[in-house]
């Protein structure tokens, strides 16, 4: 059982050699948080973030944080429907994390 997770493990860490990583802190579209839905309470959190990473020339988002309640400080944006919030109540991005092989 030991060797499969090694032999796993170590297929994983050579095919991830070639791939590209990068993490992005705050994501902003023209200059604001970017929303949690790419529209208004719509395809939230790991569509919206798909969506970030391929816009960025990367093939999927493999992580993401979301923060809380942040747009009556920091108005938010949203991808797709470019539609602004200034309402507490709405979440943006803390950070997302794109991969490409």
């Amino acid at each position: 059982m030991n060797r499969i997770v090694l032999l796993f493990f170590l297929l994983t860490l050579s095919s991830l050699s070639f791939a590209k990583v990068s993490q992005f802190d705050e994501p902003r579209i023209r200059g604001l948080r970017m929303d949690r839905c790419l529209s208004w309470g719509e395809e939230c959190n790991e569509p919206a973030a798909y969506q970030w990473c391929l816009e960025k020339g990367y093939s999927k988002a493999i992580y993401w944080q979301i923060e809380s309640n942040v747009a009556d400080k920091q108005p938010t944006r949203m991808l797709e429907s470019d539609q602004i919030c200034n309402k507490k109540r709405c979440d943006a991005f803390k950070l997302i994390v794109c991969y490409r092989q």
